[in-house]
């Protein structure tokens, strides 16, 4: 028996997956996320990191924790002067914490590196956590012999990523070349600022511009709507108030200046339903970029992970396409872990013949 760890160190949420392997088959996955801001407490992650480590003790004295697969994004945040320092501060935290097990950093080019490596080569180690989740469905039985457009959407971002008979056919490795192919959309369910998704609704009749102030996040527009339970809105608030259903209609109303006694009950949920409606078209706008240069005929399925699913199938319906949770295309896959964290690990654990 095998024992795998991985982690993928995000600026405001931190995953891990323990991946149990017999004879190449996973025995068990667990996952286990963490909100943490690095930006306000880039040392801070050595507690979460530590509170990792802790849950080793839930695991058999016969069982062997064979390595720790690590990916990353949190080298973005702007407590940073460059993501060369972010990349450095994050493997130095995770060697200090896991001292004396083989730690392997996962690239842009589809490869572990050792700790030492990474460190003469940190933009290759920088914002690598979709490929790993995109290789590893790749190599899907499902995916193998066919293609998909895998459509990950989570608290702050949504990769669109196409899957052609085993391969990863992206045009882009970095962020901004990502970006620039429509692979990358700066929209997520969680911690989108509402200005973010509209520049513009419509109230009582007209078409009203919206303010430029940080008042409301996309996490308070699914509540309002319906979509997210008060506990999967793990995110800071803007305004460091609660996330019951008022505390989310206060803040959209000041997205227009206003109040929810002035807007009134359906002038509240028209505005949440109109930034859903944009926030779909933003996928769905990144979707038709990537389509547009893909040969026909296009996969006609949608793999879809993370918190955003809700909204990937929706973009699905509308497409007229199947839509197929990650977890049923990757054997061993559990709908609690969050796919980077467990793609990042079985890469690790098929590449170590576990």
């Amino acid at each position: 028996m095998a024992i795998f760890l991985g982690l993928d160190i995000g600026g405001a949420n931190t995953k891990l997956c323990w991946l149990e392997m017999k004879n190449g088959s996973v025995v068990r996955a667990e996952g286990a996320s963490v909100y943490h801001e690095v930006w306000r407490d880039p040392e801070g992650l050595l507690g979460v990191l530590e509170s990792f480590k802790q849950d080793q003790k839930r695991i058999s004295d016969s069982s062997f924790l064979q390595g720790v697969a690590l990916t990353m994004t949190a080298e973005l945040c702007d407590v940073f002067q460059s993501k060369a320092e972010g990349v450095l501060a994050i493997l130095r935290l995770v060697e200090l914490v896991f001292a004396g097990v083989p730690i392997y950093v996962w690239t842009t080019d589809g490869v572990f590196l050792s700790v030492t490596e990474a460190r003469k080569a940190p933009q290759q180690v920088a914002a690598a956590n979709w490929l790993a989740s995109a290789v590893a469905l790749a190599r899907s039985p499902l995916i193998k012999t066919s293609s998909a457009l895998f459509v990950d959407m989570g608290s702050t971002t949504t990769d669109i990523l196409p899957l052609v008979k085993g391969e990863v056919a992206v045009r882009g490795r970095t962020d901004v070349d990502r970006l620039l192919h429509g692979e990358l959309v700066y929209t997520g369910v969680l911690r989108t600022p509402v200005q973010a998704i509209v520049q513009s609704v419509f109230v009582n009749g007209l078409l009203c511009k919206v303010t430029s102030e940080y008042f409301s996040i996309s996490a308070d527009v699914y509540r309002l709507l319906g979509l997210l339970k008060e506990e999967d809105y793990d995110v800071a608030t803007p305004d460091d108030g609660g996330r019951d259903l008022a505390a989310c209609a206060r803040r959209l109303a000041r997205v227009v200046a206003s109040e929810p006694e002035i807007l009134g009950r359906n002038g509240i949920y028209g505005l949440a339903r109109y930034v859903k409606e944009m926030q779909i078209q933003q996928v769905l706008e990144g979707i038709w970029q990537v389509l547009s240069r893909l040969e026909e005929p296009w996969p006609k399925r949608l793999i879809s992970a993370a918190q955003g699913a809700f909204l990937i199938e929706e973009a699905a319906r509308r497409l007229e396409w199947e839509v197929i949770p990650w977890w049923k295309c990757l054997p061993g896959g559990q709908k609690d872990c969050a796919l980077t964290a467990f793609a990042v690990t079985w890469l690790l654990a098929v590449q170590c013949g576990a």
